[in-house]
């Protein structure tokens, strides 16, 4: 059976034919970039609706809610239209923010599959609907990045084994108080998949490195003119698993479950990313081609 990872184990949440738009990497999107799977030929839309739960730690002590609404159109029998849009809420000590996150939009296309593998590959970007400066507050609070970047990813499985490259070349710089200008992340992950009969588990190990530090104002310059400096320890290495279960009730809805953990989690959280934790649940329907 061909590996189907929900979404950067920029790779997956949705489940199944997806964009695996609900992935919880702690990622600037790269992980929400997904591919097709040995399902898609009698499915013609997915639509899911999910809400996750995490938390930024004790540093930062920021929890976090979103409610994700995501589809996935197959358009063509090997190619298929994804797209995702949370709804974001942030609390934490200095305050609390809510509001429309950032859009995900991405195509699939299978360039290769037989009976024991798949090769996949992803195209996609990240618009930034989601409000970057709400009430000048650090980014561990805002409901979006504030940068339209542009997501790659390949995936490929053999059997039940599954492993991806995803690349997110980040935006410019947002409009936060800080002017945040963030590194571009490289994602490296390995799947397997356990099936149970209507179960399916998958624990996802992903690598995910910053390859540049973020860049943010000077605040403490004086002058006419602003001056920016590099946030050193931004461009740290990030380790996280991931876990998810797939319940299929029948041919048309699905629920689906994850929970991920960081072995390795970046010092500096500047850009806002950084969680402790984070679990999520969702439902999908499905509706067939026939």
């Amino acid at each position: 059976m061909k590996i189907r990872i929900f979404s950067l184990l920029i790779l997956f949440f949705l489940s199944w034919n997806t964009f695996k738009l609900f992935s919880q990497c702690s990622d600037a999107g790269v992980c929400s970039i997904g591919h097709l799977t040995d399902d898609t030929n009698n499915k013609l839309i997915s639509i899911t609706a999910a809400y996750k739960f995490g938390s930024s730690g004790k540093e930062d002590d920021v929890k976090y809610h979103s409610f994700q609404l995501g589809a996935v159109y197959n358009v063509l029998e090997k190619t298929s239209l994804q797209l995702s849009i949370p709804y974001n809420l942030q609390s934490g000590p200095l305050g609390n923010i809510n509001g429309i996150g950032d859009l995900l939009v991405g195509v699939t296309h299978n360039l290769f599959s037989d009976e024991n593998s798949m090769l996949d590959a992803s195209i996609g970007a990240k618009f930034a609907t989601g409000d970057d400066n709400k009430i000048n507050l650090p980014m561990a609070y805002q409901s979006g990045l504030g940068s339209n970047d542009f997501i790659f990813a390949l995936n490929y499985s053999y059997n039940q084994i599954g492993f991806g490259v995803g690349y997110q070349l980040a935006g410019g710089r947002n409009k936060n108080q800080i002017k945040l200008k963030r590194g571009d992340d490289l994602l490296v992950r390995a799947s397997y998949n356990f099936l149970l009969d209507k179960f399916t588990i998958t624990p996802q190990l992903l690598f995910i490195k910053r390859l540049g530090k973020s860049n943010i104002v000077n605040l403490l310059a004086m002058g006419p003119t602003e001056s920016y400096i590099d946030v050193e320890k931004s461009d740290q290495t990030q380790v996280n698993l991931l876990t998810e279960v797939h319940y299929e009730i029948n041919k048309n809805y699905s629920l689906f479950a994850d929970f991920a953990v960081p072995f390795i989690k970046r010092e500096v959280n500047v850009d806002g990313l950084t969680r402790s934790f984070s679990a999520s649940v969702g439902i999908q329907l499905n509706i067939n081609w026939k």
